[in-house]
């Protein structure tokens, strides 16, 4: 079975949905107001990332918190 990974972006429908708006400076407006991260590309389109969306959303928790901890208690009993 093969699961195939979704796109690291968000596709410019994506964009349009989680903005409400078809125009893209009204997207970057939208973004740049509510305090999102993004990245304007050639074509002068916002591009946002699906994790961080993802983030914002409530949908993961922060990064951080997925990352592996050491554990020290392991230390302790050498």
């Amino acid at each position: 079975m093969d699961y195939a990974s979704p796109p690291f972006f968000l596709s410019a429908e994506e964009v349009e949905v989680l903005t409400g708006f078809k125009l893209p400076s009204h997207q970057v407006r939208w973004l740049s107001r509510k305090g999102w991260r993004f990245e304007v590309n050639g074509n002068r389109k916002p591009i946002v990332a699906r994790k961080y969306v993802e983030k914002m959303l409530g949908c993961i928790s922060d990064l951080q918190d997925q990352l592996p901890k050491p554990n020290f208690r392991a230390l302790q009993a050498i």
